[in-house]
């Protein structure tokens, strides 16, 4: 009985144990670890070793402190002068392979760039050093070429950049020959070609589109130096100023064609162009009686246009040639799903995707502005302007404002009061679109801005008087166009009404007096037209006058 009682006891203080030790293993916490690795792997040896000179191999062994991993490697990788074909990676332990199938240049450094793409496995570090060199000659070349890549239309640094060497001045080398040396840009739009043999260069910046080192697809920025420049020793700034600025461009695409078209609902037709339209003809092809005739409507920079109907269609499918200066092309289109609408007084009811009057204010009206109605639709008619209904205050105004009607616009003049509450009502079916539908009765409610909200600027200039205009732009946040004007070198630019708020100066040198920013052309040797920042942002104060002079230096 007694060993009975003395084997029970055993099992029962084993089972405590056990659920002691259960709970102390879920109490315990993870190890919170230490600092986070920051150290990047090393190599800490390798065949042959880096600056090696008279190279015959097709392979280099890096082996590194640590484990590392590949981090599109390929993508990373710049080898100059570029190899033929790729060169492949092979990983094992800490070694890494990397091999190569073309036969080297003679007497020529190459230099092997890894960029981000050999990293620890742990935190993902890049590698310390990411520079490999060697030359298959008796010595390792030295000269070096530096400079940066800016977009030529406002100045902002270019990343990512192709920046190309040629050893030859021919035109035609970037668009049929891999240059001999190229590096790219980075964050800052920098650049820095190093281990190059001494001599002049031809050099061509390229933003690519598919990856080659061709500019052979339209659509690519490009940039370029007239001439050839020389390379330089490290630190020389005596015979030769090392360091270029690059002005990143777009050529025009002189071929015209049709970017974008689309139904709008039965109502009508759009056409986005890639280029401004000198001369266009539409030819409806299908014979269907049922096609109205219709109106144009081109966006400012005419390179869109909107075909509206007379009155909506009734086609099941309709055919249209569209011929735009040397461009010609037929067009299918097919019936359009159709919408539902109730009747109304007067005329047909806007659907959702029909006619709707919008006030372009968004509840604050500028009181020294006319205030504009719009319509994503043509405006046809608006009848009975005396049934508007202005409420100033708390009183309603007994006048018929000055009122005119635009293609998507309505435009109502009248001396708002400052720092005033307006309502207009406008009654249904007074406003009418092409297709005679028509709007609800609509109430806009506004305040008015006080001219204390504002800050004043004025500007006096003396720009270069190289006997040509400029182009005169104020910019707002993000870049916003406020004001652009075509101005001569001196003058000067008053603003009454601005609000706070910082603000930029930008200035095209307008050398053909066409009063448009044109780009460059490279076969023809053109750089696009120069752009230029007045040196510090402007702030504007409400109820407060700022005035600067800006005198530049060409």
């Amino acid at each position: 009985m007694i060993g009975l009682v003395f084997r029970y006891f055993r099992i029962y203080a084993l089972l405590v144990a056990l659920a002691f030790l259960a709970h102390s293993c879920a109490q315990q916490v993870a190890p919170t670890g230490g600092e986070k690795d920051i150290t990047p792997p090393r190599i800490l040896s390798s065949s042959p070793q880096s600056e090696s000179v008279n190279m015959q191999n097709d392979k280099i062994v890096l082996e590194f402190d640590e484990y590392v991993a590949l981090k599109s490697a390929s993508q990373e990788l710049i080898v100059s002068p570029p190899l033929k074909y790729p060169v492949q990676f092979k990983m094992k332990n800490k070694k890494l392979t990397l091999s190569w199938k073309d036969t080297l240049a003679e007497n020529a450094t190459y230099l092997f760039q890894f960029g981000e793409g050999i990293v620890d496995v742990n935190e993902g570090n890049p590698l310390d050093s990411n520079v490999f060199v060697f030359s298959t000659g008796p010595y390792i070349d030295s000269f070096e070429i530096s400079g940066s890549v800016i977009d030529a239309f406002d100045l902002k640094p270019a990343k990512d950049i192709w920046v190309m060497l040629y050893t030859e001045n021919i035109d035609s080398l970037p668009l049929t020959e891999l240059p001999r040396y190229f590096a790219k840009t980075d964050d800052r739009g920098k650049f820095h070609l190093q281990y190059l043999a001494k001599g002049d260069y031809k050099l061509f910046c390229l933003e690519t589109m598919n990856g080659g080192y061709l500019y052979d697809v339209p659509g690519e920025a490009i940039g370029f130096i007239d001439g050839m420049i020389a390379s330089t020793t490290p630190g020389d700034t005596v015979t030769q100023d090392s360091s270029y600025t690059i002005r990143l461009f777009m050529e025009e695409d002189s071929t015209q064609f049709v970017k974008e078209f689309k139904q709008l609902t039965n109502k009508g037709l759009m056409f986005q162009f890639n280029r401004t339209v000198t001369e266009i003809t539409i030819t409806e092809l299908t014979n269907n009686e049922n096609v109205p005739k219709w109106t144009e409507n081109w966006s400012q920079a005419h390179d869109s246009v909107v075909y509206w109907f007379a009155k909506p269609n009734d086609y099941d499918s309709l055919r249209v040639e569209i011929k735009a200066d040397d461009f010609i092309d037929t067009i299918f289109f097919r019936k359009p799903v159709e919408r539902k609408s109730k009747a109304k007084r007067g005329g047909a009811k806007a659907d959702e995707s029909g006619f709707k009057l919008k006030m372009r204010s968004k509840g604050v009206h500028d009181f020294y502005k006319a205030l504009n109605i719009d319509s994503k639709m043509p405006i046809k008619e608006v009848n009975n302007v005396e049934q508007f209904v202005f409420v100033e205050g708390e009183d309603t105004l007994d006048v018929t404002p000055y009122l005119k009607r635009e293609f998507y616009n309505i435009r109502i003049e009248y001396p708002w009061k400052e720092g005033m509450k307006y309502k207009l009502l406008i009654p249904d079916s007074l406003v009418f679109s092409q297709f005679g539908e028509t709007q609800d009765t609509l109430v806009f409610g506004f305040t008015t801005t006080r001219k204390e909200d504002y800050g004043q600027l004025n500007i006096k200039r003396q720009l270069p008087d190289l006997g040509h205009g400029y182009i005169w732009q104020l910019l707002g946040k993000d870049d916003v166009l406020i004001d652009e004007q075509f101005v001569s070198s001196v003058g000067e630019i008053d603003y009454d009404y601005l609000p706070t708020g910082e603000y930029h100066v930008r200035v095209f040198f307008d050398v053909n007096d066409n009063e448009i920013w044109d780009t460059g052309y490279y076969k023809g040797k053109r750089q696009p037209e120069r752009t230029t920042y007045y040196d510090q942002k402007i702030e504007i104060r409400s109820n407060w006058a700022t005035e600067l002079e800006w005198i530049l230096v060409d």
